[in-house]
């Protein structure tokens, strides 16, 4: 071959060569691009979903051997792992309580006062039924529980009457009380031009979702009593741009088994995990304004009802926003509906959460499940939330569907006219507040040996 020719055939190949790379090149920055831009447009606010929980493997075993002649209670102690998910959108604030088993035979750290070596002083589970407290005419409050006073100096919580209850509330009837308690969050006041009245500003809607009702959660959880060394408590971050996966925490619970009667060589127990927590649900949309809908003029838009669907990475969903406008005035029915997926899921009123912990004595009543609250509404920055009627509460009906109405009065110029008569688009932002809780368990066989 000559060697013009070897040159040439060189050349090629490195061109060739040099092609093929820059092709490479291009390929796999295509490739970062598209997924940079499906990462970007992640939705993190949909579904169903909030906080799930699982065993892992092998805590606790399917079957697990007692010997009934070890000399230290590690070795008859049963491995129990529960893994935490945060899979919705909100902050959340909790506690885990496991339960199903016989004390008599298995003792849990913290929860039995015969538990062997325990850590926390053989304190056992806290036996009162229910906590007493009380508030001065400054909204402050105090708690006793099992006469020793628990006081919590985070938040000012206000106290309305609901029905026959007279309760703690975040959204007090006293408008001075609830912006009381924000401010003690940090979060600034405004003033409505729609109603007239003083609410929190946006600082609120600019935190995460659940954000604003976890320190409460926290306050209410010691007026509760659960604030004793043995309360497996949690605090996990819900999905967002920052955290992707949501928060995820593993809890251990150490339980012993204390003797087997002579004569049973095994034995059948359920241990039974659950969860009590509180969640939101933050959903946004954009609702049309007309202070004067019989009016026949050309208008930026028309007040139809809106569809939110898909979920709001929340158990309970925001459905539809119907708007029925009328002349200075509008009004907002937001439809909501619990969208429950487990068997043993279950929505709690917010006041009586504490009832959803399996050991504390207390009777859960229907009335003391499904019930939404209203955290607050804001359109165009400004907080409505007192004007939600009934009492800033919504009753789910048996198929889990609820609704609730709040409305706006447009201000009026001298002449009693609404000072804007033209149709506009406003942003209308909700969050709902309410206590859930979810059960997971597992069979197990204790076996002599």
């Amino acid at each position: 071959m000559r060697e013009s020719d070897k040159m040439v055939r060189e050349l090629r190949n490195k061109t060739f060569l040099m092609l093929t790379i820059i092709v490479m090149l291009v390929l796999i920055s295509g490739c970062d691009s598209t997924t940079n831009s499906t990462n970007a447009n992640r939705k993190y606010y949909t579904g169903y979903g909030s906080v799930e929980m699982s065993f892992l493997q092998d805590s606790p075993p399917l079957i697990f051997y007692y010997d009934s002649q070890a000399s230290d209670y590690e070795s008859n102690t049963i491995p129990i792992f529960v893994q935490l998910y945060n899979r919705g959108s909100s902050d959340t604030f909790g506690a885990l309580f496991v339960h199903g088993f016989d004390p008599n035979i298995i003792s849990v750290d913290g929860y039995s006062p015969n538990y062997p070596n325990s850590a926390y002083g053989n304190s056992g589970l806290w036996s009162s039924t229910m906590f007493t407290g009380w508030f001065s005419s400054a909204n402050a409050f105090s708690v006793s529980g099992l006469n020793i006073p628990i006081g919590n100096s985070l938040v000012n919580i206000g106290f309305t009457q609901l029905g026959d209850r007279r309760i703690i509330s975040f959204s007090s009837f006293n408008v001075a009380s609830r912006s009381a308690l924000f401010n003690q969050m940090r979060f600034a006041t405004a003033t409505t031009p729609y109603s007239g009245y003083t609410g929190i500003s946006t600082g609120v809607v600019q935190a995460n979702i659940g954000a604003a009702l976890n320190p409460i959660t926290e306050g209410m959880f010691s007026a509760y009593g659960w604030n004793y060394g043995w309360l497996k408590k949690f605090a996990l971050e819900g999905r967002n741009r920052n955290n992707p996966g949501g928060g995820t925490e593993v809890i251990e619970f150490p339980a012993t088994i204390l003797t087997l009667p002579p004569s049973l060589e095994e034995f059948r127990q359920r241990i039974m995990i659950t969860s009590c927590f509180d969640y939101a649900t933050h959903a946004s949309t954009m609702v049309c304004l007309d202070p004067e809908p019989y009016s026949n003029v050309k208008k930026a838009c028309r007040p139809v009802t809106v569809a939110v669907g898909g979920g709001q990475g929340a158990p309970v969903a925001i459905t539809t926003v119907e708007q029925r406008p009328g002349r200075g005035r509008t009004t907002f029915i937001i439809n909501v509906n619990l969208g429950k997926r487990g068997t043993y899921d279950e929505l709690y009123d917010y006041w009586s959460l504490y009832k959803c912990n399996p050991a504390s004595g207390q009777i859960v009543k229907t009335t003391d499940k499904n019930v939404v609250y209203i955290g607050y509404v804001y359109l165009s920055n400004f907080d409505i939330t007192m004007s939600c009627i009934p009492d800033q509460m919504i009753r789910l009906d048996d198929a889990g569907r609820g609704q609730i109405t709040c409305s706006i009065v447009f201000p009026a110029g001298v002449d009693g006219r609404p000072l804007t008569t033209s149709a506009y688009e406003a942003p209308l932002e909700i969050e709902l507040w309410y206590g859930y809780s979810k059960t997971i368990y597992k069979d197990m066989i204790i076996r002599r040996i």
